[in-house]
């Protein structure tokens, strides 16, 4: 057959795309498993373990950026840098730090966005294990996060190809707001009874 050549250049082509891909599956579930980790740590109070965990993240983003050169593939990191944005923003708020600039690092707009989202309930969470402590104030604090990042995203009304899930976030997060706030109603009347 004719043409034999460009078929094997093909070929090439798909078997180095092939192996990129599978590192960088590898790379990107690495990343988010550290991510997780961080996000944990600081539920647990131990934010020493969470900057271990959010560090080691960080240094295998740098690793994913090198598969941005393939940009067929370069779409399967993103769930990965989502849980790094949000880690990364959960850590900073709760240690009264601001959110770090994500794109510097080498996030993704989209990740960054949804990530945020994802982070109302990390905060929800919060604000639910300072009511159980009797620290309404950090709770209330924690909610006025949470409303300040809704408010922020609720401004990114484009489409769903640009920026996929983030309209189902925000309706995930003002959800989540407004039980918060009927927990923290709740969790003052008790303080006011007891």
């Amino acid at each position: 057959m004719q043409g034999e050549e460009f078929l094997n250049e093909i070929r090439k082509k798909l078997e180095e795309l092939e192996e990129a891909r599978e590192e960088l599956i590898k790379l990107s579930r690495e990343l988010r498993i550290n991510s997780t980790r961080a996000i944990a740590a600081v539920h647990a109070g131990n934010f020493e373990e969470a900057k271990r965990k959010l560090k080691a993240a960080i240094d295998l983003l740098e690793k994913v950026k090198a598969y941005k050169k393939y940009p067929e593939i370069y779409g399967i990191a993103n769930d990965a840098m989502q849980e790094l944005a949000e880690a990364l923003s959960f850590f900073s708020l709760i240690s009264g730090q601001d959110i770090p600039n994500l794109r510097e690092i080498g996030i993704e707009d989209a990740a960054i966005l949804t990530g945020l989202g994802d982070v109302v309930g990390e905060l929800r969470r919060h604000a639910l294990d300072l009511m159980r402590r009797g620290d309404v104030s950090r709770a209330e604090k924690c909610i006025d996060v949470m409303e300040e990042i809704y408010s922020a995203l609720i401004t990114f009304t484009f489409p769903e190809k640009l920026v996929p899930g983030l309209r189902h976030k925000v309706d995930v997060a003002r959800q989540l707001i407004e039980r918060t706030k009927s927990d923290l109603l709740a969790a003052k009347l008790i303080n006011k009874l007891g």
